[in-house]
């Protein structure tokens, strides 16, 4: 599989919304309307996951006050899943950061991801009811890099 990346911008925004709206599910929901994305890619670096010369998913991350990262989005659309791209993101996402701790937070009952970030030596490191007001809870995890 042929994998590259594509770094999104805010004039990108509905190729954004269209991955990730077709990756959405009970566990993920995307961003609200055209201001939501729009915001999202300005705060954020957000690549498009491009196979041959399809996209077929998202990955982003938000650098933080403190020096450490966000992970605030992996998507893959559904007929991709199972294939390891997921996995490619990450690496592709960790080679960029470097040595930098970084954090996102996951819905309990997504166990492929959960699996894919525990590969990855995050950790998780707690729980939280309702965190986007949607009802749903999400996990905490953390990578630490160094002491």
């Amino acid at each position: 599989m042929d994998i590259e990346f594509k770094k999104i911008t805010i004039d990108d925004w509905e190729l954004a919304r269209s991955l990730e709206e077709g990756a959405a599910s009970d566990m993920f929901a995307p961003c609200d309307g055209e201001e939501g994305y729009k915001k999202y890619i300005g705060e954020s670096q957000v690549y498009a996951i491009i196979n041959g010369n399809k996209a077929i998913g998202t990955i982003s991350y938000k650098n933080q006050d403190d020096g450490a990262v966000l992970v605030n989005g992996l998507t893959v659309m559904p007929e991709y899943r199972g294939q390891g791209i997921a996995s490619l993101a990450m690496n592709k996402l960790l080679d960029e950061i470097g040595n930098k701790n970084c954090s996102l937070v996951v819905h309990p009952g997504n166990t492929p991801a959960i699996l894919i970030y525990l590969h990855f030596d995050f950790c998780i490191t707690g729980w939280k009811d309702n965190y986007f007001g949607d009802g749903e809870p999400r996990l905490y995890l953390q990578r630490k890099v160094g002491p």
